[in-house]
């Protein structure tokens, strides 16, 4: 089996979940539970194992360009492992390995921003599919691009995930939890460690994901049992499927090198600490556990030399409906946040355009971050607002990610006591909406908004931007 080819010797794995990853012969193999555990180091190995194969062809996705491009992220780990392999990088994300055959093979990393994405890729062949954070994805990219995980290089097609815990009911990725369900002990949220590795199989009818211990099984149960399971007449055609989780304990690379990472997963929200530090599927988002809101210093001044981003959440509808919220959000020298000021009300489109320009000439120096909505028209709108504030800093930036993921880093900040209030009137409704987020029915444009913000702020490509000397607030 070509897939049983080893990986370059420069390639070493860690013993435990990381080597059961590298040896595992499931066609779709997920890995994932805590973070640090070294998954994505275990991905990018893995798409290097047939670069001696001419023709070979792996694709990595992430939900969104900058998640492959962001410091530290996938581009960053693969230039610590493939150019010891001969691997020429590519402005257009591709990594090319020559070989000597004259055939290169090649791995590249992609995005799905958007669910249409996925038909970009109609007609393509993907010897190794792999998917980085694959609770980002949603369940009919991943079967989409599943069908097109096909080869003619000679390597058996197979797909390599990564993953962190995410809810059963959560829009976007919980069909990871419900597909690994199985291998997740219900009661208790946590991996059952004896069910690691373990390979089983499923075929789809009428919808519905049918699971059986072996091929085998299925077939007698679907297929034709006088017909070899790969052979082309065969009428159920069972895929493979493991989990094997991971913790940051498997990793000694990270608690090696950065011996505070561990306090870091301790220091995240309540819900994102038992995801991320404790590997908790059941774990979901309540309100008054995502922000201690007891937490928050009001201050009556802010410090001179601030960095800032006024971050919009956008409505239309005069008097009814969601609010259209802009919130300035600065950082000083010392990583510490100041909520400085919110515009806040429901206006209908022309007189909050208003509302955003006045706004903007009185922040003076302060970055302008507006959300991207999905689509053509969401593109041609935030086109739009940027010609509209012509002359200032604005960026408009796609959304891909659920509002408690969106939120999670700002949120982090915040319960470790980082984040300041600036007083005024407006600071008992926010704090009231932060205590009770994500709440139903609750408003969240102001999270939405300090999200971005403090994406802005916080983008390794935005911290050469200065505000100032002397902020003017």
């Amino acid at each position: 089996m070509e897939n049983s080819s080893p990986l370059p010797a420069t390639l070493k794995p860690h013993s435990g979940p990381q080597q059961q990853f590298i040896d595992t012969e499931a066609q779709i193999a997920i890995y994932g539970g805590q973070a640090g555990g070294g998954k994505t180091w275990g991905l990018l190995a893995e798409a290097a194992r047939h670069i001696h194969v001419p023709g070979y062809g792996a694709v990595i996705f992430r939900r969104t360009s900058p998640q492959i491009t962001n410091e530290g992220g996938l581009w960053d780990e693969s230039m610590s492992i493939y150019p010891q392999l001969g691997g020429i990088p590519m402005h257009t994300l591709d990594w090319v390995f020559s070989g000597t055959s004259g055939i290169p093979a090649n791995i590249g990393f992609r995005h799905l921003q958007y669910e249409t994405d996925k038909l970009a890729w109609q007609g393509t062949q993907i010897a190794m599919l792999g998917f980085d954070e694959l609770t980002h994805f949603t369940e009919s990219q991943f079967f989409y691009l599943l069908s097109r995980n096909r080869s003619t290089c000679g390597v058996v097609p197979y797909v390599r995930a990564t993953t962190n815990p995410i809810s059963a009911d959560d829009p976007i990725g919980g069909w990871v939890n419900r597909l690994i369900a199985w291998w997740i002990d219900q009661e208790t949220g946590l991996a059952i460690p004896s069910r690691s590795g373990i390979v089983r199989y499923f075929i789809r009818s009428q919808g519905e994901l049918i699971w059986g211990d072996t091929k085998q099984e299925l077939i007698e149960r679907y297929g034709r049992v006088d017909v070899r399971a790969d052979h082309r007449d065969q009428t159920s055609q069972p895929k493979s499927l493991t989990f094997i989780p991971a913790s940051l304990n498997d990793n000694p690379t990270l608690i090696e090198k950065d011996p505070t990472y561990r306090a870091n997963l301790q220091a995240l929200p309540e819900v994102d600490r038992q995801r991320l530090a404790e590997g908790n599927w059941n774990a979901k988002v309540q309100a008054g556990l995502f922000f201690k809101v007891g937490q928050l210093k009001i201050v009556n001044a802010l410090p001179s030399k601030l960095r800032c981003c006024r971050a919009w959440d956008l409505a239309a509808t005069e008097g009814a409906g969601d609010w259209t919220v802009g919130v300035m959000l600065c950082v000083d020298s010392d990583g510490i946040y100041y909520i400085a000021d919110i515009r806040r009300g429901q206006w209908e489109c022309s007189y909050r355009d208003k509302v955003i320009r006045q706004t903007a000439e009185l922040d003076v120096s302060c970055k302008i971050r507006i959300p991207q909505d999905p689509g053509a028209a969401g593109k041609s709108e935030a086109a739009r607002l940027i010609k509209m504030l012509s002359g200032h800093r604005v960026k408009a930036l796609p959304i891909s990610q659920s509002k408690e993921v969106r939120a999670s880093g700002f949120a982090a900040q915040l319960n470790s006591g980082n984040v300041k209030l600036l007083a005024g009137d407006w600071n008992s409704g926010l704090i009231q909406r932060l205590d009770a987020f994500p709440t139903r029915g609750v408003p969240d444009d102001e999270v939405d908004a300090l999200a971005d913000a403090f994406q802005t702020l916080t983008d390794a490509k935005e911290l050469t931007i200065s505000v100032g000397d002397d902020a003017d607030m």
